[in-house]
């Protein structure tokens, strides 16, 4: 199986959409919008990779960097695409973009109440910051 990394184009939205609400995460606060993705494709500090195989989405994630530090999220692959590489392959492109801008250190946003998640990330060599707490609030 050959995966192709690429970014995401208007053109994507409404299968990448279809991923997310397929095969994300189930215990989601927020419903996304085809007009949030837009905005984020138009944003100069982040961006959204695609992992397409024989040209068709399996997979996704956002790259997001302000300058100080990379945040990674929205990690998701097809059901029938998983333990394949195609994570992988979409964090190591994440990560290269990053460290070429400069980036020296990521955090990763994981869902740790999906059991293969916080496996994943620490098979990536990511570790699990503990006394980090996020507060979140959803606006509008």
């Amino acid at each position: 199986m050959t995966v192709a990394i690429r970014e995401a184009t208007t053109a994507d939205l409404d299968e990448v959409l279809a991923l997310w609400n397929t095969d994300a995460d189930p215990g989601r606060t927020i419903i996304d919008e085809p007009d949030a993705v837009r905005r984020l494709l138009d944003w100069p500090g982040g961006t959204l990779l695609v992992a397409d195989v024989e040209g068709r989405p399996v997979g996704t994630i956002i790259a997001g960097w302000d300058g100080w530090r990379g945040n990674l999220y929205r990690l998701v692959v097809r059901a029938d695409h998983r333990r394949r590489g195609v994570a992988r392959a979409l964090v190591d492109e994440a990560e290269r973009r990053l460290r070429d801008n400069g980036c020296p250190r990521i955090t990763a946003l994981v869902h740790v109440g999906l059991p293969e998640a916080p496996k994943f990330w620490a098979a990536a060599g990511y570790d699990f910051d503990e006394p980090t707490g996020r507060f979140v609030r959803n606006l509008g």
